[in-house]
């Protein structure tokens, strides 16, 4: 048994920390993250977490990337949980913005003359508004910054050959679409269709969109977790909650199918997310991420036997990555190393480290210990008892996707163990 066991491992880990640079084009990652808790309306009250996700997200992503970006104004609770973090950060301002994408666009067109494909994380978590005109924003610390400079500013000169458009706030749907009836008089309501017509996700096939609500509707915040809820679940995709066919990619519908299984059971519609998720018409398989791309993670394996709800904490109580597995499901985790963490159950939790990137943990391995959490309030109840109450694993991916009338992702792929 322990000698299959170390062969896993190793199976596991050849798969996803690779072998070396091929002949062919190197993906070459960057990722600029914008997280901001104030509002540019008086009506909106401060976001209490939009500053950790982006964080989070610099953390996930940083060690996958050439260069992270993250603008954002931590407040005091995030910089003592990151200590260091916020001397690398800049204001989410419209010239801290517009500076960073000259030098993202710079290294991408290097990338390009080089034959190399260049891949851009660009990812806004804070405020959201839909306009008079019917027209989405997002909030920076200067002012709305709407769905035609999203298209003018950042889209139209992008260098990236692969854009992962992803944003957490408020009708984020009409931050990047059109659709929806316009507040206005019908002699102006043509001549401001047309125009929004012109800033359409169609123009650009190689962008992919995941977008924390389909409608005009609110995003959700959730104290226990120190996140929203929506950037909680697509951070665990990201780590490779949603990877069902353990092949290490994470594509758009195992995402989109993750996220429906995570919200299934939330029957306060107070908490129900409707999302908006839209892979690049180029390449409907792109992965949002590959977890067998060079990187500087760690992982965790989670073989089949396991099951039910659990998460993965690291040392500073920071709730990393969340699923609910089904039994027969193998998956690993991809967590930034250098940490201590907890995979934690309901009334049980089993501690491990990983030391350096690229260490492979065996769940089967640890030793579990009895734990417990105290409640919040009903919304808080509402999460901690429904979000990922559904299994997800190819059994609720293949039914998912068979209800859209989708293509699925290929079968699962396994590790060649053989000695």
């Amino acid at each position: 048994m322990r000698l299959l066991r170390c062969a896993l491992v190793m199976g596991w880990a050849t798969l996803l920390v690779g072998t070396a640079a091929s002949a062919a084009p190197e993906r070459v990652i960057y990722a600029l993250i914008l997280a901001n808790n104030i509002g540019t309306e008086p009506r909106q009250a401060p976001l209490r977490y939009a500053d950790d996700d982006g964080a989070r997200y610099y953390e996930l992503l940083s060690p996958r990337a050439k260069e992270t970006v993250l603008l954002s104004v931590l407040d005091a609770e995030t910089q003592a949980l990151r200590p260091g973090l916020a001397a690398r950060t800049a204001p989410p301002t419209r010239a801290s913005l517009q500076q960073a994408l000259g030098r993202l666009n710079a290294l991408m067109a290097e990338d390009k003359a080089r034959g190399d494909i260049p891949v851009l994380y660009f990812i806004f978590t804070g405020h959201g508004q839909r306009g008079a005109a019917g027209e989405g924003a997002v909030s920076l610390l200067d002012g709305a910054f709407t769905r035609t400079d999203l298209y003018n500013q950042v889209l139209a000169p992008s260098q990236a050959s692969l854009v992962h458009l992803i944003v957490d706030a408020c009708d984020s749907y009409f931050f990047v679409h059109s659709r929806g009836a316009l507040p206005m008089a019908p002699a102006r309501m043509e001549a401001v269709r047309e125009r929004l017509a012109t800033r359409e996700l169609a123009r650009y096939p190689h962008v992919g969109a995941v977008l924390s609500t389909s409608r005009e509707q609110e995003s959700h915040e959730w104290s226990a977790i120190r996140s929203g809820v929506f950037s909680h679940q697509v951070l665990s995709a990201l780590a490779g909650a949603a990877d069902v066919n353990a092949d290490g990619r994470v594509e758009y519908s195992e995402l989109q199918a993750f996220i429906a299984a995570a919200n299934q059971g939330v029957d306060d519609v107070r908490g129900r997310l409707e999302v908006s998720i839209q892979p690049p018409a180029l390449d409907r398989a792109a992965p949002l991420v590959d977890l067998s791309h060079r990187t500087g993670l760690g992982f965790l394996l989670l073989a089949p036997g396991l099951e039910g709800r659990v998460w993965v904490e690291d040392a500073r109580g920071i709730r990393v990555a969340e699923l609910n597995k089904e039994r027969e499901r193998s998956l690993v985790l991809g967590l930034p190393p250098g940490r201590g963490y907890f995979l934690r159950a309901p009334g049980r939790e089993a501690p491990f480290q990983l030391a350096r990137a690229g260490a492979v943990v065996d769940a089967r391995s640890l030793t579990w210990r009895e734990q417990s959490f105290a409640a919040r309030g009903a919304l808080e109840d509402t999460f901690r008892d429904k979000l990922f109450s559904v299994p997800f694993g190819p059994h609720f991916y293949e039914g998912y996707m068979a209800s859209l009338g989708e293509s699925p992702v290929a079968p699962e792929q396994q590790a060649d163990l053989t000695p």
